[in-house]
Formats: structure tokens, sequence, C-alpha cells
């Protein structure tokens, strides 16, 4: 029925895994049915979280389809065994939720949307950076119109995470980290028309592969964006700044949002938007998907564009020279 909760199964339930069990405990649009994880521990603490008992406890999304009726999967694994899973859920007649970033490859987040849309379920990308509340109280600036479109961007993200963990992975620090700015950038501007780019490391850093990567993103309109992330940094800093006609909007390294006028005026503090949590927003986006085909900007379809950006970073990267984001699209 359509005012009956959604029935979850939960694919990863240690790590980032554990806010979809969070949020649905406290939604009654949603219930968990069923638990998977290869993961002993991960599966006890849900278990203990949730309740369920040990035969909704599976070690497969395969064997738990069969057993349990649900209505979607809400998948929190490393980026690599997206597809994987998200396939089982698409055969077995689920809607899918993924983590970001939706896979490591462009062409592969291709088939995948094609693979959900052929077997008629929902399928979304769990970005929920573009939900919480700066980011969403920028974007209804920009759209108010009440400051005039930017023309210079600055976006750079340091992270000290020393331990590369599972980012193991060429360019791991573009397919995890990125792709949640990169929607950001995305949400806010719309596509990106060309990238040059260049990956380094740091004579300190563990990580295998390069850790940190500069970009220049130009758009239609001639905006640019200078970006910038780094898993490799001594200590972690944030900093966001548009500049354009008539002072600067500055977030990350200040309270709120800042607006400061040209010449350095007294700066104006914007207070952001209080909203639900990021991820409660992601699952009523997935819902609103489901129950009534409200397509959100976090569908898969609609992830590509920020897949694409970050297909087109590494290219650029990995050649040397500009790359045409649509180009990649087109393939």
């Amino acid at each position: 029925m359509r005012d009956e909760p959604l029935r979850s199964i939960h694919v990863g339930t240690g790590g980032r895994g554990t806010w979809p069990i969070d949020v649905v405990m406290t939604d009654p649009n949603w219930e968990s049915v069923a638990l998977v994880d290869v993961n002993e521990n991960a599966l006890q603490s849900a278990r203990e979280k949730t309740g369920l008992g040990k035969s909704a406890c599976f070690s497969s999304l395969e064997e738990a389809a069969k057993v349990v009726d649900a209505d979607a999967a809400l998948i929190c694994t490393p980026t690599a065994t997206h597809a994987p899973f998200a396939r089982m859920g698409f055969e077995a007649g689920l809607h899918v939720l993924v983590e970001k970033g939706m896979t490591t490859d462009l062409a592969l987040a291709k088939e995948l949307v094609k693979d959900g849309q052929a077997s008629g379920v929902r399928f979304c990308v769990a970005q929920n950076y573009r939900y919480q509340p700066l980011q969403q109280t920028i974007k209804g600036i920009l759209d108010e119109g009440t400051c005039s479109t930017p023309a210079i961007v600055d976006l750079i993200h340091h992270r000290y995470r020393p331990d590369p963990r599972t980012l193991n992975y060429l360019n791991a620090m573009i397919w995890d980290m990125s792709c949640h700015h990169f929607d950001n950038l995305n949400f806010w501007f719309g596509p990106v028309q060309t990238v040059i780019a260049r990956t380094f490391n740091t004579p300190w850093s563990r990580y295998p592969y390069d850790a940190g990567v500069y970009a220049i993103f130009e758009y239609e309109n001639g905006m640019v964006c200078n970006y910038g992330i780094t898993h490799c940094a001594q200590n972690s800093s944030y900093h966001l700044r548009m500049q354009m006609d008539g002072g600067t909007l500055r977030a990350y390294d200040v309270e709120g949002i800042e607006f400061q006028p040209t010449g350095g005026g007294e700066s104006e503090t914007i207070e952001p938007l209080s909203l639900p949590r990021s991820e409660q927003l992601v699952l009523d986006a997935l819902r609103e998907y489901i129950r009534d085909g409200v397509e959100p900007g976090i569908s898969g379809r609609n992830n590509l564009q920020t897949l694409a950006l970050c297909q087109a970073t590494c290219d650029a990267a990995s050649a040397g020279k500009i790359v045409k984001v649509a180009d990649l699209l087109e393939k």
C-alpha cells in the first residue's frame, strides 16, 4: 500500500552503513527488514540497534532478497563493490541506493544506470552534501538573484587523513571525496565545460598513488573554478569563495556564510537554513522517487554528470591536456 513504510535491506552495516540504520529507525516511512554484512561484529552491532533477529541477518544480498520481502536495498559498502551489489538488487526487483561515489569508472556507471532502468526500479546515489544546510542556503542565494553569478570560484579542501584504509586505488581522492564537491558544483552552477588537472603526492604520504589533485574548471558562461582536494595534508582545512560583481561569498572557514562587499567593506553574515539531517533528506528523495516518480538530483541518471566530472579530472591529469566533459557523456 502507498502509505505503508518502505522495507529496506541494509547492505554494509558498519562505518557509513550506520547512517541508513539510524535514519530508518526514526522514520515511520521506512522499516529495516534485513541486515547484510560479512563482518560479524558489524552485524551484531546492527542487530542490537535494530532489534532484528539472527534470521534477518545475511552474508549476501542475493540470499537476503530471496528470503525477505523488501522494497529497497540501501548499499553502504566500498565503492568498488557498488556495481555488483546494485545489480543484485536490480535483479531482485529492489529499488537501490548506493553510497557515493556510484562507481570508480564512468563507463561502468553508465551501464549501471541502464541496468537499473531496464529493471524498472529506482536507482539513487547518496550524495548527501547537497542537502546540507550550507549547500542549500548557497543554492537559494544564487537562485534568488540577490547576488550576481560568480565569475571566479575557489573550492579547496585539505584533509588530514594519513591512513589510506580503503582508498588505496588510483585517483581514490577524486572518486571518493571529489564526487561530493563536484555534485555541489553541479547543483549550484550546472555542468562544467572543460577541465585541466594535475595529481600529486607528498613526501610523507602513505598513499600508494597520488593523494591530491588541483584542477581548473571552466563553465559555458566563462566562470572559472579553482579546485583542490588532498588526503595527504598535515592539517585539515576547507574554504569556499565565490567572487562576483559586488563582492565575495565565503564559507567553511567562517561561521555560517559571509558576504563581503567589494573593496573590503563590512561583511554580512548569512545564517544557514535549519534543515533535517542531510541523510534523512536523501531517503526522503528516494522515497518520493519510488512513490511519486519525482526524479531527484541524486538519481543514478543525474549523478552521471558528477561521475563525468570525476572521469574528466582523472583523464585530464593523466593526459596532461584539457578534457571536455560533454565528450565523455556522449561516448
